[in-house]
């Protein structure tokens, strides 16, 4: 995220929306001038990457801000509302399905379908995003949003832990948000960011494989990166231990 800023200071061939080194047309291979390459329009992919990484933390951070109070809120009316908050056994297989497997269910559907229609599925994009948005909503609440609902009713002091927890959970979610509008061709045009990196390489002619790779790695390693944050801060609550319950086993 940082060398976003760095990389076009240096020279503006790095500028990831529109610098393009003027020795090089349409795609190339990794250089010593160019780590990962270009693209069909000779801008620089590492470059586009780092800016993703930019935009990855700036909407995570938004709408973190935006969430968590939301989540907090839902809990505390919660608690107020209904005497119990029952729910069926907690196992470690039913968390991990909660934390990471479905999420990652709906993207992968998501990607398939943008695939299939292509450009003409991305004018629905918009209007699929609030009904996805809603559904990650759900599972923040299904992870982290009865346990703050139980301190609340028992008047107990809110841990931080679950407060940054839930914040990274966000995070993890928006970056596979982003990544789904970006592929689908729905995204923001001004903003470098991986998903629509993925779809200019699916609508581009002649485009390498390999350099679709780089921005599906860097979606996964940092939303799989923010749940390991977000699962280990709620596991190491002064509630648990480690990544087991009694119980479970």
């Amino acid at each position: 995220a940082v060398l976003s800023f760095v990389l076009p200071s240096m020279n503006e061939m790095y500028e990831p929306s529109w610098g393009t080194d003027p020795d090089i047309i349409g795609h190339s291979s990794p250089s010593s001038q160019h780590i990962l390459g270009t693209d069909f329009l000779g801008r620089d992919i590492f470059s586009q990457l780092c800016k993703g990484a930019y935009y990855s933390l700036l909407h995570g951070l938004e709408w973190s801000l935006l969430g968590v109070p939301l989540l907090v809120a839902a809990a505390m009316t919660m608690a107020q509302v209904r005497e119990d908050s029952s729910e069926r056994k907690d196992t470690l297989s039913r968390r991990y399905i909660r934390f990471g497997i479905f999420p990652l269910l709906l993207t992968a559907l998501y990607f398939g379908i943008s695939f299939v229609q292509k450009s003409s599925f991305s004018f629905l994009a918009w209007l699929l995003l609030l009904p996805f948005a809603l559904i990650f909503a759900l599972l923040g609440w299904l992870a982290l949003g009865r346990d703050l609902e139980i301190m609340f009713r028992k008047k107990e002091k809110i841990s931080w832990r679950l407060v940054v927890s839930g914040a990274a959970l966000i995070f993890s979610y928006v970056t596979l948000l982003d990544t789904m509008v970006g592929a689908a061709g729905a995204g923001s045009p001004i903003d470098t960011t991986w998903g629509m990196m993925i779809n200019l390489w699916a609508t581009s002619l002649r485009a390498p494989f390999w350099q679709v790779i780089p921005p599906i790695v860097c979606m996964y390693i940092f939303s799989r990166g923010m749940l390991a944050i977000s699962y280990s801060l709620y596991n190491t609550d002064l509630r648990k231990k480690y990544f087991f319950k009694e119980g479970w086993f």
